[in-house]
């Protein structure tokens, strides 16, 4: 009986791999950190090692290194657990001699199965470059019923332990454990949400926690427009948890971005921010001509700078929304002058998000996301004619708006 050593800090995540395991066949053991990982590892023979790079104690990276000092990647197949949207991390995994490097936010109990299954029969070498993902396109996803339904309606403890810890950064931003207490939440719910079948749910998490751990990096980078798409995107998995059952017939990939801005840094720099999400666009520098161009043609989200040469993007947007086919499209700012002021015009003349520049790669990445995933689960449930609710259960839209004033009271 071949025999898994599972090194996670997730007590149900690790439980449901656990199981899987056992029901095929497996012999498993499970660590719940770093160090008591290693002590596994060096007194009890195992034939494969699931292994998640953020754990407590001695991360993944590091004991990933330790036990290549000892066994090659033919000798003991290592499978890595990270987030996709962190590439520095994943480069490094690959690096120290992982034989996978598996996106927790697209793989499936039963596709970690089938890989663990060929890494035995035949390891394969550490020398790809991407993380392993799949494409669900939110059709015929396979999930585990009863981690669903716990995941379902745990909704308001969910939604609660994240708020919470984001009011109090926001009464006291120098502790960063308000931070890190929310990013350990969202890692556990991008891998949950993903065995639930819940897929728009976890690559919205998946991307928060990228930025998390940005800040968490460079704790100077928490800016009033960072904390305002940190309470966005948790408003968003509100919404998501609202619609568990729509089906986003399109992912997020093939949404039509469109950025119009002048200076060529700024474009080159929003194309590898939406990179990072595995969101494309198209960059444009003179806004009349590309308007005419794309008259009667849907766009999922248009990026738009204040000021441009021979136009306001003040009055763009106004004449934006006059045309049918941007009438609804959310439109995003962004402008150097950060000032309550022009975050007040633009929403006046019809915008909906405002960011700063310079901006983070993430943060921005992160409000692209949220707009194009819950765009489209609305369009879905229009189609399906679900009539549900868009408030969550927890936190009403009086609530977020109120923490909203209290992050852009910190602008004076």
């Amino acid at each position: 009986m071949k025999r898994i050593l599972i090194i996670e800090d997730d007590p149900l995540i690790a439980d449901v791999y656990r199981n899987k395991l056992c029901a095929n066949g497996f012999a498993v053991d499970v660590a719940d950190d770093g160090a008591s990982g290693l002590d596994f590892f060096r007194n009890r023979k195992a034939d494969l090692v699931l292994l998640d790079l953020m754990l407590p104690q001695i991360n993944g990276l590091e004991v990933l290194k330790a036990i290549r000092a000892q066994f090659g990647p033919q000798d003991l197949p290592v499978l890595v657990f990270t987030n996709a949207f962190l590439g520095g991390m994943v480069q490094q995994a690959w690096e120290a001699g992982a034989n996978q490097v598996l996106t927790k936010a697209t793989m499936t109990p039963k596709m970690i199965i089938d890989m663990i299954k060929n890494a035995l029969n035949n390891p394969p070498p550490a020398a790809v470059s991407r993380p392993t993902s799949a494409r669900t396109g939110g059709r015929n996803v396979e999930f585990d019923l009863q981690t669903r339904q716990n995941f379902l309606d745990a909704e308001s403890k969910t939604l609660a332990a994240l708020w919470r810890p984001l009011k109090a950064f926001v009464a006291g931003p120098g502790n960063l454990a308000h931070l890190q207490e929310i990013s350990g939440k969202v890692r556990s719910l991008t891998a949950t949400a993903t065995i639930a079948g819940l897929q728009p749910i976890a690559q919205m998490s998946a991307a928060l926690e990228a930025l998390l751990s940005d800040l968490l990096g460079k704790p100077e980078h928490v800016t009033p427009s960072v904390l305002l798409t940190i309470a966005q995107a948790i408003d968003t998995l509100s919404f998501l948890f609202q619609y568990p059952d729509a089906l986003v017939s399109k992912p997020p990939a093939a949404a039509r971005i469109l950025v119009i801005d002048d200076d060529e840094f700024t474009r080159r720099a929003v194309s590898s921010a939406l990179e990072r999400v595995n969101l494309r666009v198209t960059c444009v520098d003179n806004p009349v001509s590309a308007l005419k161009r794309r008259v009667g043609t849907r766009v999922d989200l248009i990026f738009l700078d204040i000021e441009l040469p021979g136009a306001n993007g003040l009055d763009l947007c106004s004449q934006l929304r006059a045309m049918p086919a941007y009438k609804q499209t959310p439109i995003v700012f962004l402008s150097v002058h950060a000032d309550a002021a022009h975050r007040i015009e633009s929403v006046l003349c019809g915008g909906d998000d405002f960011i700063s520049k310079p901006f983070l790669f993430m943060e921005l990445a992160l409000k692209a996301l949220s707009y194009v995933i819950r765009g489209r689960v609305k369009r879905a449930k229009t189609v399906s004619g679900s009539n549900g609710s868009d408030s969550a259960s927890v936190f009403s839209r009086r609530d977020l708006n109120a923490l909203k004033q209290a992050v852009l009271s910190s602008l004076g």
